[in-house]
């Protein structure tokens, strides 16, 4: 049981574009970044600093389709992808760190980024990214985790996982990725010595990502903003025009 957890902790999903988000989509520049032998689907909008997009699990480029057309009003370029085994962009399976080398990789090829927007999980792939060399200016991170221990226990929960089959599950992970993993990845533990302007947006309806965790990781992040919405949720929050409005604003501070 521990084992098969293990193998489905890593395993993404993929769902359907909507109508709206298609025809965004389809009026992207698309390319193909080859990055280890993954051939890592990129889109790409307009002119001007770039705006990085960074969805999050099981989600793809398309999910940001309802920010393109404000950013690109704001002057900006607007760049996202599908991340390994997400969206158009080949696999079953991926982790925090490929995801993290994916990002480094399509910004390499594509030029300097001024800024980030992330949602969910995007917002621990992309911290990791910085750490590995992202260089950016500002980030917004929409219903961002905190603790990678609330990621586990939402999984274990969902799963209904015995203590001792969760006790092995763990000690899987910290087997293959080490034993600090639940410091050395959490947000809230990286963002502490980070000195870069941020804006947390979380929904106090939000629940795939509680309220609590972006409220944590506001307080973690030196100087970080925090915006509070009612009654969107989880995904819808990534098309309501007034957050929308919100991140754009921050990055034109």
């Amino acid at each position: 049981m521990a084992r098969f957890a293990y193998r489905l902790w890593f395993k993404t999903r993929r769902f359907p574009m909507s109508g709206r988000e298609r025809a965004v989509i389809e009026r992207a520049e698309r390319y193909t970044v080859l990055h280890e032998q993954l051939p890592v689907a990129v889109y790409s909008w307009g002119a001007g600093p770039t705006v990085l997009l960074v969805h999050g699990w099981h989600g793809s480029a398309a999910n940001f389709a309802a920010f393109v057309d404000p950013l690109l009003a704001a002057g900006k370029r607007v760049l996202t992808l599908d991340q390994p085994a997400h969206g158009d962009t080949p696999g079953e399976r991926t982790n925090i760190y490929e995801i993290a080398a994916a990002l480094n990789a399509v910004t390499r090829a594509h030029g300097p980024v001024e800024a980030a927007i992330t949602h969910s999980f995007g917002a621990p792939c992309t911290l990791m990214a910085i750490k590995d060399g992202l260089s950016i200016r500002r980030v917004v991170c929409i219903s961002p985790p905190a603790e990678v221990e609330t990621l586990l226990a939402a999984f274990s929960e969902t799963l209904d996982l015995p203590p001792a089959v969760l006790a092995r599950f763990r000690r899987l992970l910290e087997r293959e990725f080490g034993h600090d993993i639940w410091d050395r990845l959490s947000p809230s533990h990286v963002v502490r010595d980070l000195d870069l302007p941020a804006l947390i947006i979380h929904d106090r309806n939000d629940r795939a990502m509680l309220f609590e965790e972006g409220e944590a990781l506001a307080r973690a992040w030196p100087g970080a903003q925090f915006h509070a919405t009612s009654g969107l949720g989880h995904n819808r929050i990534l098309s309501d025009p007034a957050v929308i409005a919100r991140a754009a604003a921050f990055l034109g501070e």
